[in-house]
């Protein structure tokens, strides 16, 4: 593959990825700014279940979310979609540094749920339509990357600085998402699909580096033409039994990515390395954590397209199972009495461990498996549904941890993750397909199989 169409492709998936940074800060600000406002000596403070309900509204806001983003992304185009969302996100923050009580962090969190929402449903398609199928995977693995990213600044700041310093960081970064993205070119399926041709030509000569993409052209302008005939609807992706079928998988890993417990960990990490009793100060412990998720997500992209989809998927299910339950085993040794001083290392090891076996494979994977398996006439559809059960399982994940860990102990909360984890596995390994370096055409025969298929049609590929 030329070095100009690598290059253009993954500047405009940076980009691009940006606002997934702006949802990763709101995703990492719980795990330093909770301990500060559960602090009795906080301008502001909050009580341990407004602290779970503050980690929930953000994950509320991303059930909604994906609700706007499929009701604008084909209006108004996948780049202006992603642009929209530098509102909520830097509404959110000025909310939040200016906050003098919990419903107004609440509210805040709210509104950044819903630019995440919106980010999440709207990325993958815009990634999915300019990439070439060579780097598809690494494309899509540049969404969780980005997330990491946004996280690892958020912790390694804001233990230092004040809430409202925090709060202007995090308002900076959609400002910086703006400013980059603007200059990216529309994805030249929404274009065709408007009657832009000359601008969908454009687009395309741009994200392929060359100067002849005629052929290609045609190519997405008969996807178009097909997906008008055939608009997708509840119907074609809940009926047809391939849909079916690529919507039980993705929801599926959907459930495994968040019952694995990611969201508690992220959003109590601070509170979980204090609880362990570690020498390490928490706020190291969790610049460690986004440091761990970053070096990962790197690794990541350079390997889904060559070791393949199941294979880290079920790596990364094994490894949570294994580090999930060390930090259980640590936890429920404390709670009967038993003295955990020469195991004090635990804690921190397993947390990194999980962070680094979930980010190569639970973490990333589910949304680049998403952009593989559906036809383009039910993605947008598709993708809010799945943003959806996710948002839905980070929200329960996220509050039910710390009513378990209140009620029962910490220990039971791990023990739960990793039991999930385990009908993860058996899910992945009887369920998911492998995907690796197969063209779009193959994958879709695999789902529609004969009479089927003729009905799909290849049409409804992507470009």
């Amino acid at each position: 593959m030329e070095k100009s169409k690598v290059m253009t492709q993954s500047v405009a998936g940076f980009a691009a990825t940006m606002s997934v940074a702006c949802a990763g800060f709101h995703f990492g600000w719980s795990a330093p700014s909770l301990p500060k406002l559960l602090d009795e000596d906080s301008n502001v403070t909050v009580t341990s279940d407004e602290s779970s309900w503050i980690v929930s509204f953000f994950t509320f806001g991303c059930v909604f979310g994906p609700l706007i983003g499929a009701a604008v992304v084909d209006r108004w185009g996948r780049k202006w979609s992603l642009l929209f969302t530098v509102l909520p996100y830097l509404s959110s923050c000025i909310l939040i540094g200016f906050a003098p009580s919990f419903w107004w962090f609440a509210i805040a969190r709210f509104i950044a749920g819903l630019g995440s929402g919106i980010t999440y449903t709207v990325a993958p398609m815009y990634l999915g339509e300019i990439a070439d199928d060579r780097i598809r995977g690494a494309l899509g693995a540049m969404i969780n990357h980005m997330l990491n990213a946004g996280i690892l600044l958020t912790y390694c700041v804001g233990p230092w600085v004040s809430p409202v310093a925090l709060a202007g960081m995090g308002a900076a970064f959609p400002l910086l998402f703006g400013l980059m993205f603007f200059w990216m070119p529309e994805s030249p399926y929404f274009l065709v699909m408007k009657g832009k041709m000359d601008r969908a030509e454009k687009s395309l000569l741009w994200f392929r580096g060359t100067s002849n993409v005629i052929e290609e052209l045609k190519q997405v302008q008969e996807n178009v033409e097909f997906d008008q005939k055939n608009a997708g609807t509840v119907k074609e992706l809940v009926m047809i039994p391939g849909n079916r079928k690529a919507l039980i998988i993705v929801i599926g890993l959907m459930i495994a990515q968040q019952f694995s417990g990611i969201g508690a960990v992220l959003a109590y990490s601070g509170l979980i390395f204090e609880a362990s009793g570690s020498s390490l100060d928490s706020s190291i412990s969790v610049i460690i954590i986004g440091v761990v998720q970053v070096l990962s997500g790197v690794l990541t992209i350079f390997t889904v397209d060559l070791a393949g989809r199941k294979p880290l998927l079920l790596i990364s299910a094994c490894g949570s199972i294994l580090f999930l339950g060390g930090e259980a085993l640590y936890f429920q040794l404390q709670a009967v009495d038993v003295d955990v001083s020469s195991i004090s290392w635990l804690p921190v090891t397993a947390i990194v461990g999980y962070i680094i076996v979930y980010t190569i494979g639970l973490g990333c994977l589910p949304y680049v498996v998403l952009s593989e398996i559906f036809p383009c006439n039910v993605k947008a559809l598709a993708t809010m549904v799945t943003s959806i059960f996710g948002a839905l399982g980070g929200m329960a994940v996220a509050k039910l941890y710390q009513v378990v860990a209140d009620e029962y102990g910490i220990h039971a909360s791990f023990w739960g993750f990793a039991a999930i984890t385990v009908f993860s596995m058996i899910f992945i390994y009887f369920v998911i397909p492998e995907t690796k370096q197969r063209s779009l055409r193959d994958i879709q025969e695999e789902f529609h199989k004969t009479t089927e298929f003729k009905t799909v049609s290849d049409k409804s590929l992507d470009p």
